[in-house]
């Protein structure tokens, strides 16, 4: 039964992020809030995530409120990589 809430929670969080980043790069709106709100409870949340954001964040970091829109969105696409590499890589385990 958990792998199925993994596997929602998964979806869900590609969603959102997808979301944002897609008014970002038809719209150029970014609810700046929103998005930090975002990359903050998954760098908490998803232990690639954090690992990945940490060898990103040792070469260079920019604090959130100095951070451009551009550079949240980045982010942001990079989560969303993530969470989808990982739930193709969950589909393929469930296949076998």
């Amino acid at each position: 039964m958990k792998d199925i809430f993994d596997k929602e929670s998964m979806i869900k969080d590609i969603a959102e992020r997808e979301n944002i980043i897609c008014n970002y790069q038809k719209y150029g709106l970014l609810d700046r809030e929103n998005a930090i709100k975002k990359i903050q409870e998954l760098r908490r949340g998803d232990e690639n995530v954090a690992a990945i954001t940490s060898v990103k964040l040792a070469a260079s970091s920019v604090p959130f409120n100095q951070s451009t829109n551009d550079q949240l969105v980045g982010e942001l696409i990079m989560q969303r990589d993530i969470l989808q590499a990982k739930l193709i890589k969950k589909q393929l385990e469930e296949q076998k």
